[in-house]
């Protein structure tokens, strides 16, 4: 074999190693340049948080016209101003004894983070569920227990009462009043005694005479205790119920009454003087008179037209107003 041939055979033998190394550094090239020219993925919004759930156990139904109607609209109000960021529920008629227990551990179940129970008798069945529930926090109306995750809210009831009570003593011919009380807990007696004590400002001679139904609503037992005052001598009523049932007694008896936790004036307009109620801007007792309503004064006889009243704060109030029992 001579030098040509071995120099062919050497060039036929590298001519395959050569082609893969350029084809090697080609497609390495290649996938350098397509790696550069790749654009960079976008960044992928975050995530939307969700909606704090919170529901509300009821002691009576949400068109009893008083304390849960006024609760309802108190949740439509967190509704409106938290839009998505919320979701509400609620459990109406949940009577005070063993049942609450059971809705409030389904509320749990559901997976509600705030729930609201809005009668004293719910105190201590949301105690035991509190204490199994220790990422739910509980609010209970008017109670005076508590614990890590459960606090009470309450208003100055007293106030509005005690407003009432000047109209009461001021519009009064027999000088006796009549309250239809729902349970006797320390917060009715309050009131009682609150509005017994602003009547009594304006006309010493006043009395009150209670009769308790024992429920916060019922409105056959609410019409039948505020006919039994009227005829005892009441000409005018106040109550601690729930139902416009008081109101409308008098209205039909020509007497006059106050309404409770929300405007009952619809439902009695020539009985109704005022309304002791609460709002769902501020945890404010406000005791509003019905328009045009007039009030005799004692003095001389003379009438006025009555102005809407509030007592708003413990140190612009009478001073019988400002204690608590």
């Amino acid at each position: 074999m001579n030098d040509s041939t071995r120099s062919m055979l050497r060039l036929t033998a590298w001519a395959p190693l050569a082609a893969a190394a350029m084809l090697a550094g080609c497609g390495k090239k290649e996938e350098a340049t397509t790696t550069a020219q790749a654009p960079a993925p976008a960044a992928s919004a975050p995530a939307k948080p969700a909606p704090l759930k919170i529901a509300f156990a009821y002691v009576g139904p949400v068109g009893d016209g008083g304390w849960t109607y006024a609760h309802d609209n108190g949740r439509k109000a967190v509704e409106k101003e938290f839009g998505d960021k919320v979701v509400t529920s609620f459990t109406e008629s949940v009577p005070e004894g063993p049942d609450a227990e059971r809705v409030l551990r389904d509320m749990v179940g559901q997976g509600n983070k705030l729930i609201f129970g809005t009668t004293f008798g719910y105190m201590d069945y949301m105690l035991k569920v509190a204490a199994d529930s220790k990422d739910v926090k509980f609010e209970h109306a008017t109670g005076y227990k508590s614990a890590e995750n459960m606090r009470a809210y309450d208003s100055r009831t007293y106030e509005g009462a005690y407003m009432a009570g000047v109209i009461a003593g001021g519009m009064t011919k027999t000088n006796t009043l009549g309250v239809v009380g729902s349970v006797p807990i320390p917060e009715v007696v309050r009131n009682i005694n609150s509005f017994t004590l602003g009547a009594q400002s304006v006309n010493p001679k006043v009395r009150t005479k209670v009769v308790w139904v024992n429920k916060w609503f019922d409105p056959p037992k609410e019409t039948e205790a505020a006919q039994s005052l009227m005829n005892g001598g009441a000409d005018v009523l106040m109550q601690n119920t729930d139902s416009s049932a008081v109101l409308q007694t008098a209205e039909k008896a020509g007497k006059y009454a106050f309404g409770w936790d929300s405007d009952m004036t619809a439902y009695g307009p020539k009985a109704h003087l005022a309304t002791g109620r609460r709002t769902t801007s501020t945890p404010r007792r406000t005791c509003s008179t019905a328009p045009g309503r007039r009030r005799r004064r004692r003095s001389g006889g003379a009438s006025r037209k009555a102005r809407s009243t509030s007592c708003r704060s413990p140190t612009r109030c009478p001073p019988s107003s400002r204690t608590r029992s």
